[in-house]
């Protein structure tokens, strides 16, 4: 598709956005609002176990309505392996179906095709107009947002939400209608969601504290007992706000961002991923955001980020980090390249170089033969996070669209260029 800019929130709108205050009537116990429709609390296992132990410790009887919904909802988690039953934490259809969407109109696939067509008006039914948790740190914002999995009604999130704005800006573009007002009420949504310290978290607004990581026995406690701005989730948000509204870094909303990212920094010039593995995922994130916002290779901060990607890059031209990095907060490489992690890598230097380095044509044909190759162990190999040094995802189609996105950005941005 090429580049696209579209200026459709207008910056009075954003102004009113960010400065609207109001109340949020809030209320009820586990019998409403906090479960889904399939009996699930929040439509995540964990959650939904522990309140199921929960209520049997406080005498509720196992044939209780809330229990036998719970324990119907989780049943349908169940996916069946080679190895044997697998109960998963639960789907990512809504996230799967915005990103894969995305990568197949940027690698030119018609706004017309028939998959585009069903996949829009899925989305489209999955975004939730209900105020729930968030809006007690954020009151007066009407819902908007996106969740991740196709039965999570009443959690929206972030990163599924600026995933969703992506995939549904063609639309807007080109029919106006139901999608412009579903998809302004989404931009609406994300951008009251930041934080007052520029940053943006997975789910909530202004919660994170200190004292978790301090009296919490868990290693991760901050983030698992907390929600801080991570710099995947600013940088993502970032770059969708940028490309998508018009805002340029003036903008108190971009400023605040961009500023946040540059404090967040790591020394070595990279930046700490929450939600994929790890440092490579953060910085990805973090330089596409950025450079979202009009920075570029004479700003010393690309340049300690492009030196990092350089020095991690491995002798294949690709990219590979263990899931190890999460725990011990530090860069640990793999014995191979990833698709995921190769694509992420690419994809950031192409986001601030103007020609094809010798680097990044080398990056190309390492995703090339990785495309073609096919080594399972590579594409298994888990780039998604959840619980540091516990929970990790394997996304199947993270293979395919991460590479195919980044292809076509080099192709769209590098196909006119004399090399």
């Amino acid at each position: 598709m090429g580049e696209q800019r579209i200026r459709i929130v207008p910056r009075r709108s954003i102004r009113n956005i960010v400065q609207t205050r109001g109340s949020v009537e809030v209320g009820g116990g586990v019998h409403d609002w906090r479960l889904e429709p399939d009996g699930t609390l929040y439509s995540y296992f964990t959650s939904t176990f522990l309140m199921v132990f929960a209520l049997l410790a406080l005498d509720y009887p196992k044939d209780h309505p809330v229990l036998v919904r719970a324990m119907q909802g989780l049943r349908a988690f169940v996916y069946p392996l080679d190895e044997g039953l697998h109960l998963q934490e639960t789907n990512s259809l809504v996230w799967d179906t915005s990103l894969i969407k995305h990568a197949l109109l940027e690698s030119g696939l018609k706004p017309d095709h028939p998959a585009i067509e069903r996949s829009l008006r899925y989305l489209l039914s999955r975004q939730q107009t209900k105020r729930t948790d968030w809006a007690l740190k954020n009151p007066g914002v009407p819902a908007g947002g996106w969740g991740f999995s196709d039965i999570n009604t009443i959690n929206p999130d972030m990163d599924d939400t600026s995933a969703c704005l992506r995939a549904l800006t063609p639309a807007v573009c080109q029919r106006g209608g139901e999608y412009r007002s579903a998809w302004e009420r989404g931009m609406t949504w994300l951008i009251s969601m930041q934080n007052r310290d520029g940053g943006w978290s997975a789910f909530e607004k202004n919660t994170d504290k200190k004292w978790p990581q301090w009296l919490l026995p868990f290693h991760d406690a901050r983030t698992v007992w907390t929600d801080p701005s991570t710099a995947d989730l600013t940088g993502r948000t970032l770059e969708c706000v940028c490309r998508f509204t018009g805002l340029d870094r003036r903008h108190p909303v971009i400023r605040k961002a961009v500023t946040w990212l540059a404090e967040h920094q790591q020394r070595d010039g990279s930046w700490f991923g929450r939600w994929g593995i790890t440092y490579v995922y953060g910085t990805w994130a973090a330089l596409t955001g950025l450079a979202a916002a009009g920075w570029d290779l004479r700003h010393p901060t690309v340049r300690r980020v492009v030196r990092w990607l350089l020095r991690t890059q491995r002798r294949d031209g690709g990219w590979g980090e263990s899931c190890r990095g999460d725990r011990e907060r530090r860069y640990v490489p793999l014995s191979f390249s990833t698709p995921s992690q190769t694509a992420w890598a690419l994809d950031a230097l192409i986001a601030v170089h103007d020609r094809p380095t010798p680097e990044i044509k080398a990056g190309v044909r390492c995703l090339l033969e990785l495309l073609e190759k096919q080594d399972p162990r590579v594409f298994r190999y888990p780039t998604g996070a959840g619980l540091a040094g516990q929970f990790y995802v394997h996304y199947h189609s993270y293979g395919y669209i991460w590479p195919l996105l980044a292809l076509s950005h080099y192709r769209n941005k590098y196909s006119h260029v004399d090399e």
